[in-house]
């Protein structure tokens, strides 16, 4: 990372926001929400599958990070970008604070 680390700004907002878009994809914000709920009546290979898009994302993140050298501010960017991204569009804040959690968690 160079002294100037904020034009990697863009980057990072593009990355976050495409990661966001990806899990939009797959899991909308309704079954997300029951899911992280615990009232989800998926079956266990659905709730799996569900869990493994969670896992691929906070592995996208980790491996993002881990590549570009983001520092404190940069992983703090990266993650607050996706969480805007997430909310508007339209994942609860339940859904959005877990997996932000989990994020923080096994990467600490």
């Amino acid at each position: 990372m160079g002294l100037f680390f904020w034009k990697d700004n863009r980057k990072i907002d593009h990355f976050a926001q495409a990661v966001a878009d990806d899990l939009f994809s797959y899991v909308q914000p309704d079954v997300a929400l029951q899911h992280v709920l615990g009232q989800s009546e998926a079956s266990k290979k659905k709730k799996a599958k569900i869990d493994q898009k969670f896992t691929d994302i906070r592995l996208q993140i980790k491996r993002y990070s881990e590549a570009n050298s983001l520092g404190v501010y940069g992983k703090a960017r990266l993650l607050k970008r996706f969480n805007d991204r997430l909310e508007e569009l339209g994942y609860e804040v339940e859904v959005v604070n877990k997996i932000t959690e989990n994020f923080v968690i096994t990467n600490a």
